[in-house]
């Protein structure tokens, strides 16, 4: 940006409007550029003016930016100073994250002298929550203190700072006196501005799960969930669950049933975070799936219901997903739902309809989403709809319609009409879509003749179409060449170029395919693929049998980073039940 560092306007204007919360921003990225320049200079001099603007918005964005950029400046005095006059602010949402951001920036001491100092509740939950306690005998002192509080929160927080592995005794009454707390702590943990925006039972669980409490957790999601139970405590239990569900493999067998038998509860929202819950893990949902089919008609579940019976691929879901697609719904996962049905075996007439009549209604240079992975997700099936996707092609005007191009792949041969469009782009995708749509050995040929015969990485389609020469007739000397070169490259290229030398080169290149694919074994990305490739190459693999036996045997989930705590389960799964799949094919 080129604004002037003396005028503010522009720094006022992003505070104000919020888009400084927004990842991605220009101003947000200016103004963290400058901050980190000079965590103490004149612009998070002005930032902290509006810690006592009289405008209610700019006082809530303001301390979460504060406490955002605080993650990179952990002891901020200055800013320390502007947090804790704010723990009396008359909106709770800023006390909360002022008591956040108290002790992101200052000395511990301090933080205990504002805990101690504090009269407030909702200041005081925010700063027990957010303290790190430590083993030493301050902190112990402080948290037998805290431990008969008068606000039931802190008195949670409390018991659950003192957990500790090497106290297991001590256990069964931290839980009890948890559970006398869960109700009346409901409602104040979770609230805009807490650090973690917890609720008491995910507090609980992040304990029992942290430590490895497998048993105890699924005995206390089946205790709190009991209808003797108040309606916030039953929540609290299915909370657990998710938790546990996320941490070990079992526990959906284990809790499924528990969750199922909610799915009739009186109060609304007990019965949807149930049904929330056994959406989240595709083993649930398989086990569910009676109780969800019924559920498919309901005007409040049914959307759920639908997408997380379609994403185990049961059949009964097609109608339900078709009317969602129908009605532009918004359910996160329509495209997962389609993509499992499809690949079940689903008849294709009646969505590849829908998604031709979206199309159909819309401008020729408009490409949504939904619609087009519904078609791609079907593959040949989605024949029918090429005339669409060819208006799509001709009709684009200064975007590469990537989304078209790429169904007309997936459906091949059965495009063939497409294949003087498509020759008119001249992108890896459309190079990739014409080999698949012609068979025409030429069309790769000649793309990789013009390639170096050390293909960069970032060349997204060389070993798809290395791969598609194998298969269809072989490799020139110097493709051989480009694949080998392909192969000792780390990453998705080396791992997609793995199969291909598999088919070309068989048992030869074993030790060199098991000396790498390994590595990619708990990768929700890479992680089929590469399994895969050693079901493919069966009793060759076996000296890998060793790793596959720990993965398939552990009880926890592996270990992943998409971002999303229920999409990374659902990863762990899938990649589960195609360890088992290959292990199989490997031993037999």
């Amino acid at each position: 940006m080129g604004t002037p560092l003396g005028d503010r306007g522009w720094l006022e204007a992003a505070v104000v409007s919020g888009e400084v919360l927004v990842p991605g921003n220009e101003v947000r990225s200016h103004i963290w550029s400058l901050v980190d320049a000079d965590r103490d200079g004149p612009v998070i001099h002005h930032l902290l003016t509006f810690t006592t603007d009289r405008r209610l918005s700019a006082r809530r964005t303001i301390f979460a930016l504060l406490y955002q950029l605080s993650l990179r400046n952990s002891h901020w005095p200055r800013v320390a100073d502007a947090a804790e006059p704010a723990l009396d602010d008359v909106d709770p949402q800023v006390r909360r994250s002022a008591a956040a951001l108290l002790v992101a920036t200052a000395q511990p001491d301090r933080t205990l002298s504002a805990l101690d100092a504090s009269t407030d509740p909702v200041a005081r939950i925010a700063l027990v929550d957010a303290i790190s306690w430590d083993r030493g005998a301050q902190h112990h002192a402080i948290l037998e203190r805290l431990r008969r509080d008068l606000v039931p929160a802190v008195r949670l927080l409390a018991n659950i700072a003192v957990f500790t592995r090497e106290d297991p005794a001590a256990w069964p009454t931290l839980d009890d006196a948890i559970h006398a707390d869960l109700e009346p702590s409901g409602g104040v943990l979770n609230w805009p501005g807490s650090r973690l925006e917890l609720t008491g039972g995910e507090h609980w669980a992040r304990v029992l799960t942290g430590l490895d409490r497998e048993q105890d957790c699924y005995a206390w999601v089946e205790r709190l969930t009991n209808r003797s139970e108040s309606p916030q405590v039953r929540l609290e239990g299915v909370r657990m669950a998710l938790a546990a569900m996320r941490q070990w493999r079992a526990a959906p067998g284990r809790l499924t049933p528990i969750l199922t038998g909610l799915l009739e509860d009186e109060i609304s929202e007990v019965r949807s975070t149930a049904l929330h819950t056994v959406a989240a893990s595709l083993t649930a949902s398989r086990l569910a799936a009676d109780e969800l089919t019924a559920l498919l008609d309901d005007p409040e579940l049914g959307a759920v219901a639908a997408t997380a019976l379609g994403s185990v691929g049961d059949h009964r879901a097609v109608p339900h997903l078709v009317r969602l697609m129908l009605s532009d719904s918004d359910e996160p996962r329509l495209a997962e739902a389609f993509t499992a049905v499809a690949r079940a075996g689903a008849a294709p007439q009646v969505p590849v309809a829908a998604a031709r009549q979206i199309l159909a209604a819309l401008p020729d240079t408009c490409a949504p989403d939904l619609p087009m992975r519904v078609l791609a997700a079907f593959g040949p099936a989605a024949a029918a709809a090429v005339p669409e996707l060819i208006a799509r092609l001709e009709g684009a005007e200064n975007d590469t319609p990537s989304c078209a191009i790429h169904v007309l792949g997936r459906i091949g041969p059965a495009a063939a009409a497409a294949a003087t469009p498509l020759r008119r782009y001249p992108t890896q995708g459309a190079t990739l879509a014409l080999l698949h749509v012609t068979s025409d050995r030429g069309v790769a040929d000649t793309y990789l003749a013009g390639r170096p015969e050390q293909p960069v990485r970032r060349d997204g389609i060389a070993s798809a179409l290395l791969t598609w020469l194998v298969e269809h007739g072989g490799l020139t000397a110097r493709q051989h060449r480009q694949l080998w070169a392909l192969f000792r490259a780390p990453g998705f290229g080396q791992l997609r170029s793995a199969g291909a030398l598999w088919l070309h080169e068989g048992p030869a290149v074993a030790a060199e395919l098991l000396g790498v694919l390994p590595d990619y074994l708990y990768d929700d990305l890479c992680g089929r693929e590469a399994l895969r490739v050693l079901a493919a190459m069966g009793s060759h693999a076996r000296p890998v049998l060793d790793r596959l036996d720990r993965f398939v045997a552990s009880r926890h989930r592996a270990g992943m980073n998409i971002g999303d705590f229920d999409a990374e389960m659902r990863a762990d799964e899938m990649l589960h039940a195609a360890a088992i799949a290959t292990r199989q094919k490997i031993a037999e």
